[in-house]
């Protein structure tokens, strides 16, 4: 159990202190192992979260901490050899293994480098001091694996994830590069064909050429005759760049497809070859489906945008919303198994596609015509002018770079099989090395009911990968052989491989995600239950005190200091809240749960320096009624945040950060710390005039005055997370 601790929760280690420290309380009689593992645990975590942070009140702190984490190792290494020591004799061997260990821990200078960590936290070098404290947990984590004989290493989710992200890199770039060749092959094979589409598409953009002049001199002839005039300008730019549009469709395969499905106007040569591009995107429909708008549950794209500005953010609205964010977030999509539809309507728009000549060029040409559209619909010809220039220099950049790749076609050498198979064999190359990357990294935990990372103790992508580097051996064979047609099918058969493989590694990306979510939402339930209960217990015993100097006129000796161990109580239930706000803080996504964790750990201060005081009046149970509303609501909102899944609102698939809580769940804690503010001044004015509570009312005005400041700017800081993002 401690090592899974270790290994497990270092990413969010202040949550497990308090267990820690109450494990160690109940065993009397600790294995040498236990004693070590718990030590070990405690040095770690002693340090991760204060590094962490970067407030300058608690810099101070820093070296202090560390220094008693050292002093903590200094005392485990000498334990290690006195238990080892006593042991020599009846276990021998567990007496080696701490020998071992202690040896291991001098040989690291593990206590030395905390020595040092100590010194860079003193001079507030926090980076400097983190990467030393870094190499210390490697070496814990090391002493760790040699007492237990695990000597495989093993990650912690965030590591896994941090590879896979890096693998799932690699593999889109062996994807883009695949896609290429694959396009390559296929106009070697039939280089008279691809002539044939080269010279079509330089026709139909000469005459878009000649179009986009027109518009030109028409907005010149009319630049004073008035707006009805400019909008018939407005009206021919319109035409010429749907007319764009399509060419630039019609050469981008995959975005001819996507087109197809929402119902916008296709190419006049749709089987012109080019989507054969797609292929292991096949399965998806065409041609039947967008007309009679049956496009299939998971993709609501039909009658969403009717142009092509809509296939840039196609579904993200509907899907993010319909599916409760797991679209968009990548979280739900593990959640239920392998939900395919989060997939489908995700991962495989993000799949990289190298693109055609022309296409580029064409899609600024396109975006200028908008633009220029726009200006002649204000009544500003001038700008609309310098629109339609740009957008027709970028039209003969297109013309241009389709004439070069027709000429280049036409004068391919004879030796360019020889040349495409060596090519294929260095992105095989590039792909075996990946694959070895995968066997030699650290295996992830397999746990009950994974299913990726968990194949034959594979990584998560790796066997198709193994696939796809079969197959471009084989496309590479084909191609040296002088049969490009055949290569073009290996070829295919490679990239459905290395598609699958990202697919397979965006899975296990998501579900870490959805794990490590659900994880640190259960821990900070957990830690918020465990203040409730002790602050229910602690409002109630101050009544009971009130009650007795009420009734009785004073309180006895017993009853003072158990007002000072509740004054101690009220500051470990804060010191609880400050390992929930640690690890809202290294979550890093929250903009109002950790200011109002912050704020209840005021209360709590505050509520500990009134019984410290021997004060148990209206206003301390006041301020202890409300410690117990503001936890329950804390608690209330994870709860929720637990049954709801996935927290949906920033970029989605395998990549970027996702939120711990959704945004909706922000706004209505917002709403109940403005609620909590509102029904604390109420209070504070009915105790208004009370003798011996003017100072604190005084007080607790300018508190509430900073309260609603602080409401205000995370409003402002949602807004514009929303903006942003």
């Amino acid at each position: 159990v401690t090592l899974v601790l270790l290994l497990g929760l270092k990413d969010c280690p202040n949550l497990v202190l308090l267990i820690l420290e109450t494990e160690m309380k109940k065993t009397l009689s600790p294995s040498p192992l236990a004693v070590f593992f718990l030590a070990a645990i405690f040095a770690v975590l002693g340090v991760v979260p204060s590094i962490a942070q970067d407030d300058a009140q608690r810099k101070s702190e820093l070296g202090v901490r560390q220094r008693l984490i050292e002093l903590k190792m200094l005392e485990l290494e000498n334990k290690l050899t006195v238990i080892a020591e006593k042991l020599r004799e009846k276990e021998p061997k567990r007496a080696e293994l701490l020998v071992a260990a202690y040896q291991q821990s001098k040989e690291k200078l593990i206590s030395k480098k905390m020595a040092e960590a100590s010194e860079l936290l003193d001079q507030g070098k926090l980076p400097e001091a983190e990467k030393v404290v870094d190499e210390v947990i490697q070496n814990l984590e090391a002493l760790v694996r040699l007492l237990t004989g695990n000597t495989e290493q093993t990650q912690s989710k965030k590591e896994e994830m941090k590879q896979l992200e890096k693998w799932k890199k690699s593999i889109e770039e062996r994807l883009k590069e695949e896609k290429e060749q694959k396009a390559e092959s296929e106009k070697v094979a039939n280089p008279e064909d691809a002539v044939k589409k080269l010279e079509a598409q330089i026709a139909k953009l000469k005459a878009l050429i000649g179009k986009q002049k027109d518009v030109i001199k028409a907005t010149e002839d009319n630049a004073n005759e008035g707006l009805n005039a400019l909008d018939k300008v407005a009206d021919k730019q319109f035409e010429v760049r749907k007319a764009t549009e399509d060419l630039k469709n019609e050469i981008s395969g995959d975005n001819v497809k996507k087109d197809s499905e929402m119902g916008t106007d296709t190419p006049k040569d749709p089987k012109d070859g080019e989507p054969k591009d797609g292929e292991p995107k096949d399965g998806e429909p065409k041609d039947g489906e967008p007309k009679d708008g049956k496009s299939g549950e998971g993709e609501p794209k039909d009658g969403e945008p009717k142009d092509g500005e809509g296939k840039s953010g196609e579904g993200e609205p509907k899907e993010g919303e319909g599916k409760s964010g797991e679209g968009e977030s990548g979280e739900g999509e593990s959640g239920e198994g392998k939900s395919g539809e989060g997939k489908s309507g995700e991962s495989k728009p993000k799949k990289p596609e190298p693109p055609k000549p022309g296409q580029e060029a064409l899609e600024k040409a396109q975006k200028h015509q908008e633009k220029a559209e726009e200006k002649l619909g204000s009544g500003k010809p001038e700008d609309a002018k310098r629109q339609e220039e740009a957008a027709e220099k970028e039209l003969e950049k297109a013309l241009a770079e389709i004439e070069k790749e027709k000429r280049r076609i036409e004068s391919l050498p004879e030796e360019v099989l020889d040349q495409m198979a060596e090519k294929q064999r260095r992105t095989r190359d590039k792909t075996l090395d990946l694959i070895e990357e995968m066997k030699k990294a650290p295996k992830p935990k397999e746990e009950e009911g994974e299913e990726a990372g968990a194949k034959s103790g594979q990584q998560a992508g790796q066997q198709g990968m193994e696939k796809a580097a079969e197959s471009m051996k084989e496309a590479a064979d084909d191609l040296a052989e002088d049969n490009p047609e055949e290569a073009k099918k290996k070829q295919a058969k490679a990239e459905q491989e290395l598609e699958e493989a990202l697919e397979e590694i965006e899975d296990r990306i998501s579900q870490l995600r959805k794990e490590t979510r659900e994880e640190k939402l259960a821990r900070l339930e957990a830690r918020f239950r465990e203040m409730l209960d002790r602050q229910k217990v602690a409002s109630v015993m101050t009544i009971e005190l009130d009650d007795k100097r009420t009734n009785l006129g004073e309180l006895s000796r017993r009853d003072n200091v158990i007002m000072l161990r509740l004054g101690n109580e009220e500051l470990e239930i804060s010191e609880l809240g400050q390992q929930a706000y640690d690890l809202l803080l290294e979550d890093g996504t929250s903009i109002v749960f950790p200011e109002v964790v912050q704020e209840l750990r005021l209360d709590l201060a505050t509520a500990a320096e009134a019984l410290q005081e021997e004060r148990t009046d209206q206003y301390t149970q006041l301020v202890q009624s409300e410690i117990e509303i503001t936890i329950q609501d804390l608690i209330d909102a994870l709860k929720k945040a637990q049954q709801e899944g996935g927290g949906g609102n920033s970029g989605g698939g395998g990549g970027g950060d996702q939120p711990l809580l959704k945004k909706s769940a922000e706004l209505k804690m917002l709403r109940l710390q403005q609620l909590r503010l509102n029904r604390r001044t109420k209070k504070i004015e009915k105790i208004r005039g009370t003798e011996d509570l003017e100072e604190i009312i005084s007080k607790e005005s300018k508190q509430a005055a900073d309260l609603q400041q602080k409401i205000i700017e995370m409003t402002e800081g949602i807004m514009e997370k929303e903006a942003g993002g």
